[in-house]
């Protein structure tokens, strides 16, 4: 993992090539805080025999700490008192025992770690074997023996007397052995890049893709609790808030430890090599500090992009985030090797336009400058400093200074300092930490919002007194007139501005941290909360938040209610008792709901309207301004962006609709100018593209154009390789799972799996598969990124039950629409989804189907070979299958009936199963009282529903894509040659119906020429050569005679008439009458307008409907509602919610050769835009060499 002389602490690891600028001085005429005390009380050639200390390690708490000294190969243990290092007895030997073991730990002794109760970890290295040390260095514990049964098929190598382990030989990376030795420690054996301590006495080990967790038990033997797997994670820490902190090649991933839930992702800003694994991460407060190798990347929570990146010419060694009321700094320093100069440097977090300072100045003894100290370990809680003052190891006491002083005295322009690093990104302006809309104090709100009840004597009306309101620096003033309906700004008593307040309600009011006055207006009807800045550069005062509510029929009874409470007791001038309190602080969070969370909510679309219907312009001027501030700060649209966006789609106000542009030109401008660190301001256009589509469809053919290929920003070059195939989707995310198998187990598992199938029949079809797999040609893809980012993912929070009937939906369930399948981006979607869960769960449902199939086409199966018991049994397997397949059917009728309803498709499924299971279950109750017809019709849908399976495939799909598009283009026209038959229908049955329309067949009446005894075939008889006239024959009719006696029969002839037979009008001769003259019109304008006119172009519009449904992308786009209704309804409300299956972002590996063609292919098409992001596009032509396919 390093060298000897690394040390890692707090999952820090220090690079052997650090290199400290020799040029820092410290100036010894400096002012030092006369505060600062260094405990020297003990005699230094008592610790490890005089020699220097080589390792410092310090327990969470900070009332332990330990030191190691490479020349005397001994630990030493020191308890802290009120700054006070007291020596705890003799040190601890690592060498005593074999002079093997001592050679053995001298040369590979890398780290050592202490924990709260003074359990003390210690890591040394054997053949490139980590093994783990655990011992107690405060009690005299010996003795202690711990069997753990070791893993099968593993190889033992002997070390002298001193311990046995095995070894992992087909991973090299589990748990070896655990055993205990003659003296007081347990020896734990990994192949792992860090350990650390956590509370109530866990032992974390990282080993590669595997966090190991150990508790200790009351002889501090560490028993096995579970194991959590991190899939393509580089490095892992767990912390004492129960938090996750994953780094991948370049994000951070922050997990919830208890539901495994991701929380948030940070764009690294550079990229992770996979070289050390071994990285930090500090959270304080708003903060969230990382630091890998030589770089460091700030983050304020809930912003995905760092607020600020540092990059150091040499590996840091350690970072500490120092939090002071009003800034906070950071502090870097590095533990230097022999005659190596020590580097401690201070950096203003809050302001970038600041340079580092130099800190050791701070740690050093003004009265005697000689004496250096060399920082080791640095606790941010008390301010005690542990480390080396001439040899001696010290502690320093800094609780009486202060860092913003000695930042500010002490900063300068130095180059000295200024050339030991290098500032990645300036993302902030002057003053970001004090911005309202970044940094929402929610907590004060919150508690404007209770004072509006428990407090209500505060609450004013205007026509009362002047209130005034300090600013915390006393310079200005905040003063409400409530007679005169103002707000005014005042510095010694002199008026400086003011702003109108257009309201006669209640009002509380706060002042926030950043002198800002946060008012809540309130009454029955409404409430709304302004949050007002004096902006000293322009003199005037700026609404700087805006919201605005309505209360419903049930919030203003409960208001109500509140407000007559307060006043009652304000009038009885009591207090009010403790449950009217809390009774109260629950109504209001009831009413004020949107303010419990940790932002700022936005006001929605309704409150946008009522605002617009009351004519409140002034606060739609408001609202204007708010999002006037959200779009020109970029770390204000991460937060608000989003929720912004979707009520401005929604809105009709064209002053509010105008700055949709604007934020869909800031996004996509971000990310294509730093597409590595930005690619997650997308996720703000993505939410939204649903509605985009149906109101503004422009700008998803833009965002498709200007996305039409991504190449991976992490990944800008062509990779070789024969496991890759085409168009093989995969997220870069980290995923986490949790394992409660013991890692002695799981070797014994793997190697058990593993002789079963070596031993089993199936062991030669295997090794075929894995020798195709090696055998592979090896071939040239590049990476590419969906830029649909957060395109599939579901609302963490939501209700187990209510999802079974309401699921909530995603982006991509929304928007099956074919624009998003135009290009490799939608399909990469689909494929990603159906490796992941959409084709096994599809196989299963087909599965299900065929059964259902089977048992009822077999139950009605007319032979003699199966018994009536056979076929109610599989009439009983048809009900249950059918009923299965009902039931998830139902669940979409109730879910969205509309759309359902909607859909042809949905409405053959839903009667297939309805009708197949009735019948199934009528035939099970009343075996022969079914007709014949009903079973004919039954398999008949059963047969068309299993082929309708096959259009997940693309040879089918397409077909199928292009019969029910083509189906959904033409049914207008179909409706209206429907229609024009029905009325042709009606118009001859009217003609040509007989009289007797109950009785025509039995009645003969001459006199009715529509009669079918008058249009049926008469007969002469014939005698000889004799035609005897006198006797005619009639053929006896039948009711295809005269079609036209009802109506439905005149539908039938009318339609036999379409499709070109013209029997149902044969028997009618032309005659002078009028009815046959009016009945050969009917015919003729009946073959004209239908048969000729019509069914032409018919054909025409079939053709324009299949040449525009036969492309890809409708296949597509039949495959994505398939994936869709599998994600809905056949997943549970928590499988939607996994990472693996439901990424933020998705990558996807494309042939280079297929890509080229492709992209040639685009260009001919005119889909290939340069003009948007030509920056992106001709980076791609680089790459795959064909940069002059645009020139031809």
């Amino acid at each position: 993992m390093g060298d000897e002389n690394n040390q890692i602490d707090e999952s820090i690891q220090i690079d052997e090539s650090i290199q400290v600028d020799e040029s820092i001085q410290i100036d010894e005429n400096d002012q030092i805080d006369e505060s600062i005390q260094i405990d020297l009380s003990y005699n230094s050639n008592d610790v490890h025999g005089g020699k220097q200390i080589s390792l410092v390690s310090l327990s969470p708490n900070g009332k332990y700490v330990v030191t190691y000294s490479r020349d005397d190969d001994s630990i030493e243990r020191w308890t802290v008192e009120d700054s006070k290092l007291t020596h705890q007895g003799r040190a601890y030997k690592l060498s005593e025992g074999s002079e093997e073991n001592a050679r053995i730990r001298i040369k590979h002794l890398k780290n050592f770690k202490i924990n709260d109760d003074g359990i003390v970890c210690d890591l040394c290295d054997y053949h490139d074997v980590n093994i783990y040390d655990i011992y107690d260095l405060f009690f005299d514990s010996i003795g202690l023996a711990l069997e753990i049964i070791p893993p099968i098929g593993m190889v033992l190598l002997p070390v002298r007397d001193l311990l046995k382990f095995f070894m992992d030989v087909s991973k090299g990376r589990r748990l070896a052995i655990i055993q205990a030795d003659n003296e007081r420690k347990f020896i734990l054996s990994f192949l792992s890049q860090d350990f650390y301590f956590k509370e109530k006495k866990s032992l974390v080990i990282r080993c590669l893709d595997k966090i190991s967790v150990y508790s200790l038990n009351m002889d501090n033997k560490p028993i096995f609790k579970l194991s959590y797997n991190v899939s393509r994670g580089i490095g892992t820490i767990i912390d004492d808030n129960n938090n996750i902190w994953v780094i991948s090649q370049e994000c951070l991933f922050h997990w919830d430890l208890k539901t495994l839930e991701l929380k948030f992702s940070y764009s690294l800003g550079f990229i992770v090599a996979n070289i050390d694994k071994s990285f930090t991460v500090i959270s304080k407060g708003n903060l969230i500090v990382v630091k890998y190798c030589n770089k460091i990347a700030i983050f304020s929570i809930g912003l995905h992009f760092p607020i600020r990146n540092i990059q150091v010419e040499s590996n840091i060694v350690k970072v500490k985030l120092l939090c002071e009321s009003e800034n906070d700094y950071l502090l870097v320093f590095n533990i230097p090797k022999e005659d190596e100069k020590q580097n401690i440097i201070l950096y203003h977090i809050n302001d970038i336009n600041k340079q580092p300072v130099d800190a050791s100045k701070i740690f050093n003894d003004k009265f005697n400058p000689k004496n250096k100290f060399i920082l080791y370990e640095y606790n941010s809680e008390s301010n005690e400093a542990f480390g080396l003052v001439d040899e001696i190891f010290s502690c320093i006491n800094l609780s009486g200074s202060n860092w913003n002083e000695f930042f500010v005295s002490n900063h300068g322009d130095s180059d000295e300092v200024t050339s030991w690093n290098t500032y990645l990104y300036q993302t902030f302006e002057e003053n970001y930490f004090e911005d309202t809309l970044d940094f929402p104090e929610m907590e004060n709100i919150r508690s404007l919002i209770t004072d509006r009840y428990n407090k209500y004597i505060s609450t004013k009306r205007y026509d009362q007194s002047i209130s005034e309101i300090k600013f915390q620096n006393q310079e200005y003033m905040w003063r409400i007139d409530f007679k005169n309906r103002k707000l005014l700004i005042y510095s010694d008593n002199e008026e400086l501005c003011s702003s109108d307040l257009y309201t006669d309600a209640k009002i509380c009011w706060r002042i926030l941290n950043n002198n800002t006055l946060a008012i809540l207006f309130d009454n029955l009807y409404y409430y709304y909360i302004i949050i007002y800045e004096y902006e000293i550069n322009n003199n005037s005062i700026k609404a700087q938040y805006f919201f605005y509510k309505s209360r419903g029929s049930y919030e203003l009874i409960i208001n109500k209610v509140c407000n007559d409470i307060s006043v009652v007791f304000v009038l009885l001038n009591k207090s009010r008792p403790n449950i009217i309190r809390n009774i109260v602080n629950i109504i209001s969070k009831r009413l004020y709901k949107e303010f419990y969370g940790s932002r700022f909510p936005m006001m929605s679309t309704r409150g946008l309207m009522e605002l617009e219907r009351k004519k409140f312009n002034i606060y739609e001027n408001y609202y204007t301004e708010l999002s006037k501030s959200v779009i020109e700060k970029s770390r204000c649209l991460v937060k608000y962006g989003q929720v912004l966006l979707e009520i401005l789609v929604s809105s009709s106000n064209p002053e509010l609709t105008r700055y949709i542009e604007l934020i869909y030109n800031k996004c996509t401008t971000l990310v294509k100018e730093d597409p590595k660190r930005n690619l997650k301001f997308l996720n703000i256009i993505t939410p939204s593209m649903n509605k985009l589509h149906k109101k503004y469809p422009n700008y998803i053919t833009k965002f498709n154009s200007e996305m039409f290929m991504f190449l991976d920003p992490a990944n800008e070059k062509i990779i070789s390789d024969h496991h890759y195939f085409h168009f093989h989707a995969f997220t870069p995310e980290v995923n986490i799972s949790k394992s409660y198998i013991n890692e002695n187990l799981e070797p014994r598992l793997n190697s058990t799996i593993q002789t079963i199938l070596s031993l089993s029949p199936f062991s030669s079809i295997f090794n075929y598969a894995i020798n195709i797999e090696e055998s592979r040609e090896v071939k040239q893809y590049i990476v590419l990124v969906v830029p649909y980012i957060n395109y599939s993912c579901y609302p963490l929070e939501y209700s187990w039950w209510k999802e079974i009937l309401y699921p909530q939906s995603s982006v991509f369930v929304n928007t099956c629409k074919k624009e998003f399948y135009t290009n490799w981006n939608g399909e990469a979607v689909i494929n990603f989804k159906w490796e992941k869960f959409g084709g096994i769960y599809y196989s299963v449902i087909w599965s299900l189907f065929t059964v259902f199939l089977i048992c009822f086409t077999i139950a009605s199966y007319p032979t003699n070979f199966i018994t009536r018991e056979i076929r109610v049994r599989l009439y009983q397997s048809s009900s249950v299958f059918g009923f299965f397949h009902l039931i998830f059917e139902l669940r979409q009728v109730i879910c969205n009936p509309k759309n359902y309803l909607l859909n042809i498709q949905n409405l053959f499924d839903l009667s297939v199963y309805i009708f197949v299971t009735i019948v199934s279950m009528i035939h099970w109750t009343k075996y022969d009282n079914v007709p014949e017809w009903v079973l004919s019709f039954s398999c008949l849908l059963l047969d068309l529903k299993f082929l309708l399976f096959f259009r997940v495939f693309e040879s089918f799909g397409v077909y199928f894509a292009i019969i029910f598009g083509v189906a959904k283009r033409i049914f207008s026209f179909l409706l209206v040659l429907a229609l024009i038959i029905v009325s042709f229908a009606h118009a001859f049955f009217l003609l040509l119906h007989p009289q007797n329309l109950s009785d025509s067949l039995k009645t003969p009446n001459p006199n009715d020429p529509n009669n079918p005894w008058t249009l049926s075939n008469t007969y002469n008889q014939v005698n000889g050569s004799v035609n005897n006239s006198s006797e005619t024959l009639i053929q006896t009719p039948s009711e295809s005679t005269n079609l036209f006696y009802s109506y439905p029969t005149s539908l039938l002839a009318t339609y036999l008439l379409l499709t070109g037979n013209q029997n149902p009008v044969s028997p009618w001769v032309p005659t002078s009458s009028i009815n046959s003259t009016i009945l050969f019109i009917f015919i003729v304008a009946f073959t004209l307008l239908v048969v000729i006119y019509l069914m032409n172009l018919f054909i025409g519009l079939l053709n324009i409907a299949i040449n525009e449904n036969n492309d890809k992308a409708s296949y597509l786009v039949q495959k994505a509602e398939i994936i869709a209704k599998i994600e809905l309804f056949y997943l549970f409300p928590n499988q939607r919610r996994w990472r693996s299956w439901f990424p933020e972002v998705i990558h996807y590996h494309v042939d280079v050769e297929k890509t080229r063609i492709y992209i040639k292919e685009a260009i001919n098409k005119g889909e290939w835009k340069m003009d948007d992001w030509p920056e992106m596009k001709y980076k791609i032509l680089k790459l795959l060499g064909i940069e002059d396919a645009i020139i031809d």
